[in-house]
Parts: structure tokens; C-alpha cells; sequence
């Protein structure tokens, strides 16, 4: 076989990995939808310097994330189990805020639930139906510069979540979104016995405030982390507070953010991975390169005999 013979096969093959390589990511990748392999997700927020009903006490929320069958390309069914304490009592119910479950279909793109939830909350029954506006902890993907409604559970209602950066972890990009919702009376969005309080002869209502920041994996949409500062307590109908409910600044521990992160990028289908396309396309052009080198040793040889 003549190098010529040989040069033209290894550089066609070359170009064509090169534009597979190029092109396959935005073709081909599957990497925006919610890895459904990624298994069960724990989120916690902790502040040990929070209050409860105006007394000082650590705080702790927990949001637990499972992804359970029927699940399809499109859809997943989840459930979300949200837990707030308050408190060094000696057991966890003493220590309980609030605890609910949030059961429905997300779509695995977009992260919207497709049709309502299926709410059951403790001291709270039946389960009641309700509407999932925005997305909860899967924003859609991939995560960008835009605004994004995101789901605040207290106010069974979304609020918008602005862009706020970008950062690497654990060799993953990752955009920070911020989310403010002032002093809000909850009990005017829905009925619940939680909703009102009678307070020294006086009918009080719960008003919830919180400031978030989100961490989200840029090409999953997957919530990583969350930063939260809440206000929740009982007031008059003008908002001026009477009784204090539970008050903190809580964080995620910054571990916890970097094991999720490196766990999205394990649970991402093969074909999903960018860095494999990218090293398709590096190893297509240099085949390009190799072959065309080839193909010019004949014409060097000639030149030289001249």
C-alpha cells in the first residue's frame, strides 16, 4: 500500500472525529436532564446561632431528594422530604419546626413538575394537591445568566432567583443565583391551621421572609447548595411582628457542595461527557494533522530531487 493509499484514509478519519467531536455536544448530550443514577440527595443547612420562639437555638434544615420509578427521557418521578429543627431538646420531634413531603413528577430538563404535587405534612392531614410553580431543586438546564422562578415551599409559590457568577468546583462550573422574598402573609396565599395564631386576645398571621443563594451545576441544573436567611413569624395585619416562630443564617457545608458536585459528574451518561467529546475532537485533529503529514512526504522527496 502507497503512503499516499494510507495518508487520505487516516486524515478523512481524522476530520470526521474532529467534527464528531465538535458537534456531538450540542447533538447528541444528554447531560442537561437529571441523572437518574445519581441516587438519593441530601441537602442540610445549619446555623448554630439561630432562634426559636425568640429564644436562642441551633437550626437546622434538611431538604432529601429521592428519585423513584416511573421514570423515563423525560420525566422523573421524585419525592422531597423538607424537616426544619429548632432546638437541643433530646429528641427530634421536640426539636421539629415543621416536616413535609413533596411528591410529583419533575421534568429532567427543565425541572418543572409536570401536573401538581402531592403534599402530606405532619399534624397536617389528609395529603393535599398542590400547584409547583417554577422549579424547586433542579433549575433548567443548562444553567445560565437568565432569571429563574424557583419554588419556595413556605409560600407554595415561586420567587425569582437572579444570576450572581460563576465559580469551578470540583472541576465542574457551577452559577450562583440570589433569591429575595420580603415579609410575606402567608396565611392570604393558602389556608393552613399554622397559618394564624391568637396572641393575647389578638388574631396574628404567619409572615415568612428569606434571602437565598443557590449553587447550581451549570449543566444539569441540579441544585448543589444552599445558603438561606429566614424570618418566620407571627404578626398583625399590617406585618408588625408579635411572636418570633424560628429566625437563622444558615449554610452549607462547603464538603458537602463539593461531594455533590463530583457525584453529578459520576452519575452523567458516558455520551454526556463533555470531556470525552473534547478529547474525540483533539484526537481527530491530530489523525488530520498525522495524515496530512503523510500525504506530503512524496512531494518533500520529490522537491528535494529536483
Amino acid at each position: 500500500m502507497s503512503v499516499r493509499n494510507v495518508a487520505a484514509p487516516l486524515a478523512g478519519l481524522g476530520v470526521a472525529l474532529a467534527v464528531a467531536g465538535l458537534v456531538a455536544p450540542h447533538v447528541l448530550l444528554t447531560g442537561a436532564r437529571l441523572p437518574l443514577a445519581l441516587g438519593d440527595v441530601t441537602w442540610t443547612i445549619e446555623d448554630p446561632d439561630g432562634t426559636r420562639d425568640g429564644r436562642p437555638a441551633p437550626v437546622t434544615r434538611q431538604l432529601h431528594m429521592e428519585i423513584n420509578d416511573p421514570a423515563d427521557d423525560d420525566t422523573a418521578s421524585v419525592r422531597v422530604g423538607d424537616t426544619l429543627r429548632a432546638g437541643e431538646a433530646g429528641s427530634d420531634f421536640d426539636n421539629l419546626v415543621t416536616a413535609s413531603t413533596w411528591a410529583y413528577v419533575m421534568d429532567r430538563v427543565s425541572g418543572a413538575a409536570v401536573g401538581d404535587a402531592e403534599l402530606a405534612a405532619v399534624m397536617a392531614m389528609p395529603a393535599t394537591q398542590v400547584r409547583l410553580d417554577g422549579a424547586w431543586l433542579k433549575l433548567p438546564a443548562p444553567a445560565g445568566e437568565q432569571t429563574v422562578d424557583v419554588f419556595d415551599p413556605v409560600l407554595r409559590g415561586a420567587a425569582p432567583a437572579e444570576y450572581a457568577g460563576e465559580e469551578e468546583i470540583a472541576g465542574r462550573t457551577v452559577v450562583r443565583y440570589t433569591q429575595h422574598i420580603a415579609s410575606t402573609n402567608v396565611a392570604q396565599r393558602y389556608a393552613d391551621p399554622r397559618n394564624t395564631l391568637t396572641v393575647d386576645g389578638a388574631r396574628t398571621f404567619l409572615f415568612h421572609a428569606a434571602d437565598r443563594k443557590l449553587l447550581v451545576d451549570r449543566e444539569t441544573g441540579l441544585v448543589v447548595g444552599i445558603d438561606e436567611r429566614v424570618d418566620d413569624y407571627y404578626g398583625d395585619a399590617a406585618g408588625r411582628g408579635v411572636r418570633n416562630v424560628v429566625t437563622y443564617d444558615g449554610k452549607a457545608d462547603r464538603e458537602d457542595v463539593e461531594t455533590l458536585v463530583s457525584r453529578i459528574g459520576d452519575a452523567q451518561p458516558r455520551l454526556a461527557s463533555r470531556a470525552l467529546w473534547r478529547g474525540v475532537a483533539w484526537t481527530g485533529a491530530l489523525l488530520a494533522l498525522v495524515g496530512l503529514a503523510i500525504a506530503l512526504i512524496p512531494l518533500v522527496r520529490s522537491a528535494r530531487r529536483v
